[in-house]
């Protein structure tokens, strides 16, 4: 069926619908009507974002990456971790602003607007997900073993999601005895917990059989 004889169906359809709609009725016919309307939405968003130049799926990746959960879940490290997941490598921007514009032209560009959106979404759901911060020693020593065993962006992500807070951070490093000043900055903790974390998860690794 050409997108011409489509056009002829719906129109003829339509008109039939408005001829008799005062005396349609019954279950059967109302939840394949519902269908159908489900079907014409996506059919007629589809056609909009195709004639508006912008390809399936982008619409929907610029309402999501100005909704409320990118200003939570979507920091730079975590537009990264999604660019490595759709490109296989990270992006060339080193601010949050112009990695976000490199990122949606990009995939404008090789039209994988669905997959951005499937991914992106994926990836706000396992963050609002994520435990807090432990509290008892060995879940700190626990944890910074995790961390030590995490890939570059993710361990960024975790200093600037869920170990954001330099409280967080000092009685991480306080529960591992890592030497750390009492009023060291937050930029010496993150420092100072990467090396730990990196060099205590080597030892563990390079132990196991």
């Amino acid at each position: 069926m050409s997108y011409k004889e489509l056009a002829d169906h719906l129109q003829s359809l339509g008109s039939k619908v408005v001829n008799h709609h005062e005396k349609l009725e019954g279950i059967p016919l109302a939840k394949t009507a519902e269908s159908l309307e489900k079907a014409v939405l996506r059919f007629e968003k589809r056609l909009d974002d195709f004639l508006g130049g912008r390809g399936p799926g982008i619409q929907d990746l610029e309402e999501l990456l100005k909704s409320p959960q990118a200003k939570a879940h979507l920091p730079l490290p975590g537009l990264n971790i999604i660019s490595q997941k759709i490109f296989g490598e990270l992006l060339e921007g080193d601010k949050p602003a112009a990695a976000k514009k490199e990122f949606f032209e990009r995939v404008k560009k090789e039209q994988v607007g669905e997959k951005a959106v499937a991914i992106i979404k994926e990836f706000f759901f396992k963050a609002a997900q994520m435990p807090p911060p432990p509290e008892d020693k060995v879940s700190m020593q626990n944890e910074l073993l995790r961390l030590g065993g995490l890939p570059d962006e993710e361990l960024q992500y975790e200093f600037v999601h869920r170990l954001k807070s330099v409280a967080v951070l000092k009685k991480l490093a306080n529960a591992n005895s890592l030497p750390v000043s009492r009023n060291a900055k937050r930029g010496e903790l993150v420092e100072k917990i990467t090396h730990y974390a990196r060099r205590a998860h080597a030892n563990i690794a390079h132990r196991a059989p």
